[in-house]
């Protein structure tokens, strides 16, 4: 009898062990270890689509303006979102993209963000030995957890930042998603790695035949002509960025599925006395957006994402959590059916 009564208690014991595991994984294990961005985060997306003009810096350099400027040219482009080291709550990230034309390599940065894993805002105390971009606003994806809002992204050709903005709710290759919209400006570059890409400066003589072939209206080339004497030789240049954006989001996740951009860079000249710009031409024009295969690997990420949040967060909790109160009840039911002791009559005197 003691034997079953000390059983009786293991059960109970252990069936409330259960249902303190569930609210455990439903809610400290999930929020703090399942939704946030894993330790081997290692994402590949490839994109496509034409340069409608590229400026070759190379015949540039030769003065030979005319072959420089080139017209529909395919371009792929690759990016590469990766976690280097974690600390806690903050990964360290590289975005690493390269851009080719025909076959040609164009261009090839590598940021490097600290990184929130929750928020995927810029982490507030990152490791000091951590060489980071000092970025605000969104870098190398969305929070888990989008919301229908307007975000703050992150431009690093620029080092500004730009409102992300929802536009409307989407089906993407059978993922429900959230579109955000952006717009920058016409918005000085100043970022070293993409500015080591293009020429930092131009003769004179190569200067006034951009004026030329160039699309310049005459006042423009009128207020070159008044500049040049006072830009030395050779003139150095300056680039802004102006770019019109689409990123297709997984919302539970914040993966994004399909990003669509067209981008232009201008060179130009400032004016030492006002520091105005005068544009002169277009060193590349481009548009691209996802391949269809990485639309459909980002929409299998997402689904993959989604099955583990829903394992960890959801049905493991409501199995064990069950399993825990249905031995506390056949505990308490067996103890209540069980049948009394009759008493042993006393023997006859």
């Amino acid at each position: 009898m003691r034997t079953n009564t000390v059983l009786r208690g293991i059960g109970v014991v252990v069936g409330l062990v259960l249902i303190a595991g569930a609210f455990v994984l439903a809610f400290v294990i999930t929020p703090d270890y399942v939704k946030r961005v894993p330790d081997d985060t290692d994402v590949t997306r490839s994109y496509t689509g034409t340069f409608r003009t590229l400026v070759d810096s190379q015949e540039v350099a030769k003065g030979n303006i005319a072959a420089a400027i080139k017209r529909d040219v395919p371009v792929a482009v690759e990016r590469t979102v990766k976690v280097d080291k974690t600390s806690g709550n903050t990964a360290l990230f590289s975005d690493i993209r390269t851009t080719s034309a025909a076959g040609n390599l164009v261009e090839r940065t590598d940021w490097k963000y600290a990184v929130n894993r929750k928020t995927l805002q810029p982490a507030t105390n990152p490791p000091a030995d951590w060489a980071v971009i000092d970025a605000q606003g969104l870098t190398v994806s969305w929070p888990l957890g989008a919301k229908k809002k307007t975000y703050t992204g992150w431009r690093p050709e620029t080092k500004t930042t730009t409102p992300l903005t929802y536009t409307r709710t989407e089906n993407k290759s059978g993922v429900s998603t959230y579109v955000y919209e952006a717009h920058l400006p016409p918005t000085r570059i100043t970022d070293s790695q993409v500015l080591a890409s293009l020429p930092p400066a131009i003769p004179q003589a190569t200067l006034a035949r951009v004026a030329q072939l160039g699309p310049l209206s005459p006042a423009a080339q009128q207020q070159l002509a008044a500049l040049l004497p006072t830009l030395g030789d050779p003139v150095p240049l300056t680039y802004t960025l102006e770019s019109t954006d689409a990123f297709w989001i997984h919302p539970e996740t914040g993966i994004v599925i399909d990003t669509q951009r067209s981008q232009q860079r201008v060179a130009g000249v400032v004016a030492p006395s006002s520091g105005a710009f005068l544009p002169l031409l277009p060193v590349s024009d481009v548009s691209y957006q996802q391949t269809p295969k990485s639309v459909k690997a980002a929409a299998d990420d997402a689904n993959d994402a989604h099955d583990a949040i829903m394992l960890v967060g959801t049905i493991l909790p409501i199995v064990v959590g069950v399993v825990g109160a249905v031995l506390i009840a056949a505990v308490l039911l067996i103890r209540r059916r069980r049948p009394r002791e009759t008493p042993t009559p006393p023997p006859n005197a």
